[in-house]
């Protein structure tokens, strides 16, 4: 983001102010009233002027009032993927302030795409979240953002707003491609070992334990429940599963590489949903592995920040742009298209 020089940024006035259709006409009233009070020098004409008057400079304080100490945050309200509609999570704070800030509306930009967010009331030291609709052109992380926060308060005769700018920390996934990876030459291998690399939960119920929000009511044990006093669930036995992995290899092209992206994006995501363990490598670096907590956030951030540059070229054999899921059950090569199996 671009800044202006220091002594710029001085002359550079805090606020903009935009008049209102109603302001116009209030403003043109406003100078008939002082117009027809000079000429004719009526006491009430110069009341009347006098308190349109005063409305103005009311309104001026009541907007600062209303914009001083308010804070802006966005972050994620669900996965980004480029090219996908997403939602964010802005949120306006008024921590700093003794009295509630009224009629705000906060107007975002994320690489070149506006997002705006109205807040009718943020109460005193409080904050209120908004979920708006935003579409990322691309993958990758999105470090800065720009945009204002404006408001009308009270008459809405002018718009007064401040310019906000700061750093982010939202990540975009890559755009899911299509997960066609065929399974040939499958076959069983050796199981993973630890609850993360295991598969489903199995028929053989392993002990009890202590009941958390997201086990499933059909999992209770009402003996042990009564018996003790507390809710407990089965503990069952892990299904062993055999670990997948996904490689990826030296692009010929941006766009092989992009699509290479893509689909082992697709890829992540249907083992995410199908409970199926794996491991991400980017050569011989693992990125993210069957035992890592929050893998698929760590698989599909690694994926979104990958630059052509960190793909390790091949040994051994040539050179193919893809991806490599190889394991004791996935032995295909899935190069992108245009490309030809190893």
């Amino acid at each position: 983001m671009m800044r202006l020089p220091f002594s710029l940024r001085r002359l550079k006035p805090p606020r903009r102010l935009r008049v209102t259709s109603q302001g116009k006409w209030f403003l043109l009233i406003t100078v008939g009233v002082g117009v027809a009070a000079i000429n004719t020098g009526n006491n009430m004409l110069y009341l009347a002027l006098s308190m349109n008057l005063s409305l103005i400079i009311v309104s001026g304080v009541l907007s600062e009032w209303c914009l001083r100490g308010a804070s802006v945050r966005v972050r994620h309200a669900a996965e980004a993927f480029a090219s996908r509609d997403s939602l964010l999570a802005v949120t306006c704070s008024a921590g700093r302030k003794r009295f509630p800030a009224l009629s705000l509306s906060c107007a975002v930009t994320l690489d070149g795409i506006p997002c705006i967010a109205r807040f009718p009331e943020v109460p005193a030291g409080g904050s209120v979240t908004r979920i708006v609709s935003w579409r990322p052109p691309r993958r990758g992380a999105v470090a800065e953002a720009s945009g204002a926060v404006s408001t009308l308060f009270p008459f809405a005769l002018f718009e007064k707003s401040a310019d906000i700018a700061g750093d982010v920390s939202l990540v975009v996934y890559p755009c899911p491609g299509e997960a066609d990876c065929p399974e040939t030459g499958a076959e069983d291998g050796a199981p993973a070992e630890g609850d993360a690399a295991a598969g489903r939960p199995g028929p053989s119920i392993r002990g009890v334990r202590e009941h958390k929000p997201a086990d499933p009511m059909r999992d209770i044990h009402w003996k042990a429940s009564a018996r003790i006093g507390r809710w407990m669930v089965k503990e069952r036995e892990k299904e062993s599963a055999s670990v997948a992995e996904l490689r990826l290899d030296l692009p010929v092209s941006l766009a092989d590489f992009e699509r290479a992206l893509s689909r082992a994006c697709a890829l992540v995501l249907r083992w995410e949903r199908e409970g199926r363990p794996y491991r991400l490598l980017l050569g011989d670096r693992l990125l993210a592995g069957p035992f890592d907590p929050g893998r698929r956030a760590k698989a599909l951030s690694a994926l979104a920040l990958l630059t052509p540059d960190e793909i390790p070229r091949e040994r051994d054999g040539p050179a193919i742009a893809g991806l490599r899921p190889s394991s004791s059950r996935l032995r295909a090569i899935v190069p992108p298209p245009g490309g030809a199996p190893a």
